[in-house]
Formats: C-alpha cells, structure tokens, sequence
C-alpha cells in the first residue's frame, strides 16, 4: 500500500502581486482572447479568497494579447453591480493576467439546457428579471464616458446566455467584455470582414458594418429574452453555430465558413416581415416589447437598454409578478432540482411535484411556481 504524502502537494502559482499570491485550482475553459482559470487567492500564508484569471492562451496570436489588454482596459472602468469587478492587470507584457472577481453560479445557457431536461419552461417574470438586469448594465456601459467627461461609446458586442450569470445569490451579471467596441485611444482594430462577437447575436447593422451604438446590444438582448420565453432562436438553428464555435466542434473549416456566411445573409436580410412568425409564442402582453426589441432598423427600436429595463419592470409591476433575487435563486434551486431527478430517470410533472416544499422563498413564490409547474413548455432549446 502506497503511502500517503507527508505534505500537500506544491501548489502552481500563476501570478504574485506584492503580499498577494494567486495559485492554480483548475481549468475553466477557453473564452475569448484567452482562456479563463479559478484561482485561489492568498494573502501571503492567509487564504483570501477566489478569483477569476484570464490570459492569453498557450497558442494565441499578438492580436488575442493585445485584445486581452484592450479588454481590461475598458473593464477597469466599469462600474456596475451587475457586471464583474476587474481587479488588476499583472503579469509580464507578453503574458498578461486579467483577474476578475468569482461570482458562482450557472450560466443562462445551462439553464436553457436544463429547462429543456425537465421538460419546464423558464417563468415569464424571470425572464424579464433577468434581462431587465442586463439591460441596466449595458445602459452603464453604452453611457460610460473617461476621466475627461468623453463618451467612451462601448459596445458589448457578445451578448448571448453564454455570457449572462445568475449567480447564487440570485444576481445577474453580463460577463465578457472581449469583444466589445470602444472610442478608447489606441483600440485594435477589426481586420477584414470578421463580426467580432458572436454571429448568431449579431444585429443587422454590424454585419453590414455600420456605425454601432448601444442599439445594436439591444437587439443582441433582444433574442436573448426571446429564447428565454420561448425556447426558440430568433434564427433558427443559429445557436447551434455559435454553440459549436465557442467550443470546437467545428472540424470542417470550409463547412464552417459556409454556415457563417449563410447566417450572416439571413441577418442581412432579415426584415419586420419574419418578426410575427418568430414571437407567436411570446406573451401577447410582451409582444410588442419584443417587437421593438427586435426591429430590423435600429431607429425603429426602444431608445436606449434603460428603457428597455424599465419596460420589463413595468410589465412585472403590471401583471403583479415580483421578481427579484429571491425569487430567482427559488427558481434556479428548483429548475436545477427538477433536471437532476429527470436526469436520474424520473418524468418530469413527477418530479416538478415532488420538489422539496421546505424551499426557502418569499410569501408569493408558491403561486409562482404553481403557474410555473402549469406552463406549457413553448418548444425545447435546441441542445449545445
């Protein structure tokens, strides 16, 4: 019988910031620019904490570095509860370290994922919590302006439910700044015709390259809080692609490029025509909302993300359904159930009435998940 090791293995230090030691948990997973790491901090022998490091990947090229740098420049002065604090860029110029604060939770794609497991759909007002959320962010961003009072014009670029958290305190961030488009000084610029972004989200206006503004978040968000109350992309099979070029699964390039460019001729294309066919399943109350959020031209759209945010609040103020991070953390608890005893070979309406009754939540939760236990699911997510 081997013996056991007299002391805990060394562990890997990825970076050393004055007292401060950040040491290697594990592997996240690739992400824009880089690839992202779960470090555990210390403050020379005292544990302090968990951080999120992303650097540039072992075969990553000058202009992925030089974007990671763009990325924690813009990040730095953001400021926004629903968005990721970036707490330094370290590390040697040709390696750069951006730490970001750890926010645990689950990822709107997995949660997508697993209301299509159990067979539920996501409730009308998380929906429009969590997007409400996102939208206020975006607002934050889209209005940012530097030390000299000059609009700094950011656009996010890649919003998609990969890159929206709901944390386990039921809050709500909007990762990944990788992409995103700024007035900065010294910004990479975008070579040839590649959508920096992600495709699948893309509103019309970027891909026939024209000047951006916050509008074209806006409709990126737009499908996101589509998919949420539907289970449906506004372009059918779109985020399948995206899903398959975020991780990998795309061995054919020339079949690859194929797709990518007949998506983006959908984009082009797309007209107000294909709005009423793709939200017939859409709450007739958030119908129209839906439509503004995802008219073709950009001037025909909601003004701004704020009042899409104050849209959505108004509808739950309306329709009386309270949803806040209470009842967000009651649902994800319960959808996040519901999946794992379907998983384990129970039906779905089973287990949905079997949840655990001792669910901490607030007073009107259970009328809630009563109506939420009764929806119709409107068409499954198309598995990632």
């Amino acid at each position: 019988m081997p013996s056991l090791p007299s002391e805990p293995p060394v562990a890997e230090v990825l970076l050393r910031c004055g007292l401060t030691t950040y040491e290697f948990v594990r592997w996240l997973g690739p992400a824009r620019n880089g690839e992202l790491v779960l470090a555990r901090r210390r403050f020379q022998e005292s544990f302090g904490g968990w951080s999120i490091i992303k650097r540039p990947s072992p075969r990553g090229s000058e202009e992925a570095r030089r974007r990671l740098i763009e990325e924690a420049r813009v990040t730095s002065q953001l400021h926004h509860p629903n968005l990721p604090v970036a707490v330094q860029l370290a590390g040697p110029a040709e390696l750069p370290h951006l730490v970001l604060e750890h926010v645990p939770g689950y990822r709107l794609e997995a949660l997508l994922e697993a209301a299509e497991k159990a067979r539920q759909p996501l409730s009308e007002a998380l929906a429009c919590y969590v997007v409400a959320e996102v939208a206020e962010a975006l607002h934050h961003a889209h209005t940012l302006v530097d030390e000299h009072g000059r609009e700094l014009g950011i656009v996010h670029r890649d919003v998609t439910p990969h890159n929206i958290l709901l944390g386990l305190q039921g809050e709500v961030k909007l990762l990944e700044f990788g992409a995103a488009w700024s007035r900065l000084s010294g910004r990479v610029m975008t070579e040839g015709g590649a959508v920096q972004g992600s495709l699948a989200y893309a509103a019309p206006e970027l891909v026939h390259r024209q000047g951006l503004d916050g509008r074209a978040d806006l409709f990126s968000l737009g499908i996101v809080l589509l998919q949420l109350l539907t289970g449906r992309h506004l372009f059918a099979g779109a985020e399948r692609f995206d899903a398959s070029q975020r991780r990998g699964h795309a061995p054919d390039r020339q079949a690859t490029q194929e797709t990518a460019r007949e998506l983006a001729e959908r984009i082009r294309r797309y007209s107000v025509a294909e709005l009423e066919p793709a939200t017939r399943a859409v709450p007739a109350a958030l119908r129209p909302l839906v439509h503004q959020a995802l008219a073709p031209e950009r001037q025909e759209r909601l003004p701004s993300c704020a009042a899409f945010a104050a849209a959505l609040r108004q509808h739950l103020s309306d329709t009386e359904q309270p949803c806040g991070r209470q009842e967000a953390l009651l649902e994800l608890l319960t959808l996040r159930y519901v999946a794992g005893r379907v998983e384990l070979g129970e039906a779905p309406d089973t287990a949905v009435l079997e949840r655990p009754l001792s669910t901490p939540g607030p007073r009107s939760a259970p009328r809630a998940m009563a109506g939420h236990r009764a929806a119709r699911f409107r068409g499954a997510p198309r598995r990632r």
